[in-house]
């Protein structure tokens, strides 16, 4: 997950396995700039870790225009690890329990609670889906706020950001 840049491929009939992924990553790879490496470098970040958190900003994000916005919100988090010490992503959940628990065979509970992450610390080990360019550059060049929680109304695709927890419960009521 996270390296199946979303576009659009052309393959052959029973082609090699092999060919076909080496070409989604040569096109995965023709995406991500020199300068954008460079990013990664100046916020202490790998290409994996950029990966991992744009899968998240994808699977949250109501559309594009939020995307710098939540991107920021988790770079809040994880700078300040002694009070968030978990980023709580209502999709790494649903990834932990819908496709790891779901499509493993063998069950791995320490695999499940290491990509969900109401209860790992930190960012999972691995993306949760293949996110787009969109988002990753927004957690390359994250809107700066003093935000620290957000939630989302997914019918009306609105969301609602908070500085501290008492805003966030009565954004989460105001949601509701």
């Amino acid at each position: 997950e996270g390296y199946c840049f979303p576009d659009t491929y052309d393959f052959y009939i029973d082609e090699d396995p092999k060919i076909v992924a080496q070409k989604i990553y040569a096109n995965f790879d023709s995406k991500i700039t020199s300068g954008e490496y460079a990013k990664m470098d100046e916020l202490g970040m790998t290409l994996d870790e950029v990966i991992t958190l744009a899968s998240i900003v994808q699977a949250e994000a109501a559309n594009e225009d939020e995307m710098r916005m939540i991107a920021g919100i988790f770079h809040n988090r994880l700078i300040n690890r002694a009070v968030f010490d978990k980023l709580q992503s209502d999709p790494t959940r649903i990834y932990a329990e819908t496709v790891i628990h779901e499509n493993s065979p063998i069950k791995n509970e320490l695999m499940e609670d290491a990509y969900n992450t109401y209860v790992g610390q930190g960012l999972p080990p691995g993306a949760i889906n293949n996110p787009g360019k969109a988002a990753i550059e927004a957690v390359l060049y994250p809107e700066e706020s003093n935000y620290y929680y957000f939630v989302a109304n997914v019918d009306t695709r609105v969301t609602y950001y908070a500085a501290t927890y008492e805003e966030h419960l009565a954004n989460i009521e105001k949601n509701q």
